[in-house]
Parts: structure tokens; sequence; C-alpha cells
């Protein structure tokens, strides 16, 4: 077995999920500031969906006009630490970490790299992998519209 590959969900073009592929590609390597994370638990939301399809049109100028400038799909993730770049402070291997970002991770692969100061942090021992996993994109969007709103103090809101 190989340890500079690892399998990854890849898509080469737009389209429906049968334009994805299960794929032996190769292992990242973390740069300086990054993190080397073994990918634990993801999902496919709505989010993964856009990319996927480039449905609203708009996404092409986010994820590549004619195709996918990522091959890997995948915006949140759990997982651990494998290794850390040698100018990254803020985590260490075997921290439990997860994150969501909405331009893509490539989390949907064994294996992917991030920056130290991306959308990332360690989360609680009592959750598990799919549990971290499953609750990032629906809290990113609750919170980025409830900071958008003027919530007095008494107020009540109901986040579905």
């Amino acid at each position: 077995m190989n340890l500079n590959h690892m399998n990854a969900a890849v898509f080469e073009r737009y389209g429906s999920p049968e334009v994805l592929v299960i794929k032996r590609v190769n292992r990242p390597t973390p740069k300086d500031n990054e993190l080397l994370i073994q990918v634990v638990a993801t999902t496919v939301n709505r989010t993964d969906c856009a990319i996927l399809t480039a449905k609203p049109f708009i996404m092409r100028f986010v994820t590549g006009l004619f195709r996918p400038r990522k091959p890997i799909p995948g915006t949140d993730f759990a997982g651990r630490v494998e290794a850390v770049g040698k100018d990254v402070t803020s985590f260490r291997a075997s921290d439990r970490v997860f994150g969501f970002d909405d331009s893509c991770l490539s989390s949907q692969a064994q294996y992917m790299t991030l920056a130290q100061d991306k959308a990332l942090d360690v989360f609680p021992e009592q959750l598990t992998f799919e549990q971290a996993a499953a609750c990032l994109e629906g809290a990113h969007y609750a919170y980025n519209i409830i900071n958008k709103l003027n919530i007095k103090t008494g107020q009540k809101v109901l986040v579905n």
C-alpha cells in the first residue's frame, strides 16, 4: 500500500452525481502554515450540490467557469490532525478538528490540507466525528443571518 496516495471523490466536469468517481490520487502535503487532516466524517449538503452542478450559474465564478478548479468536492469535515507544518502553532497532531468553508475544502477525500487560520477548530470530546461534521453548514448560515439582524435584549430568535 502506497502511503503517498489516498481515495477521493473526484469530478472533472459539472453535472449530476454521476460525474463523481472514486479515484486514487496523491495525498496532499501540508505547507509550512497548514495541517494535514485525516477526514473521518463529511457530509453532502446543499452547497456541495451547487458546486457539483454549478447551479446557480453564479457558482462558476467561485468554482471555475468551464470546469471545477478543485476536482475534489466537500465543504465540511470532522477529522484528526495527522501532521502540522513547521509554522503551525494553534494545533498539534491528534487534535480532533472540524470546519466548514462554502468555497470548497476538498474534504470528500481520506486526507486534506488546511491553513491553520482557516475556518476550523477543535471540537468537544462528547461529540462524535459524524455529529461534528453534520452540524456545520446549518450553524454557519444561521450564525451569519442572525449577525445581520438587529436583535435586542428580550427578543427571541427561532432557527429552524
